[in-house]
């Protein structure tokens, strides 16, 4: 069958997920607060936060999310984060509405551009 995909198409994701602005030289630093402790990665500018924390090997969802997810296309709303400091804006409606109730940022919204401190 051909179409749209599904929320639990999993032929449409992928282990890097959908950026819209391309990678570069520069590098942040990301601290993160998970279960298992502080971890501190490096993440070149211009990937998601989600691509940033997947590619560490961490990841903004659970077990049932991690499997059930839209990809990090913003649809979902599963792959939220607490941004700590240095938050960038929200630049779609979903993210800074979420983020206006305090229910966090979407990870697969916000783009590396600085510095940040984020909680799982």
């Amino acid at each position: 069958m051909t179409g749209a995909p599904t929320l639990f198409d999993l032929s449409t994701h992928s282990p890097t997920d959908v950026s819209t602005t391309a990678p570069t030289d520069t590098t942040h630093t990301i601290t993160v607060h998970a279960e298992d402790g502080r971890h501190d990665i490096e993440a070149e500018a211009g990937i998601t936060l989600r691509q940033a924390l997947r590619r560490h090997g961490l990841s903004p969802h659970n077990a049932v999310t991690d499997i059930a997810n839209c990809g990090g296309r913003g649809h979902c709303g599963l792959c939220t984060v607490e941004i700590l400091e240095g938050a960038p804006p929200p630049t779609q409606a979903l993210d800074s509405t979420l983020d206006g109730v305090g229910l966090g940022r979407l990870s697969c919204l916000v783009t590396v551009d600085r510095e940040m401190t984020v909680q799982l």
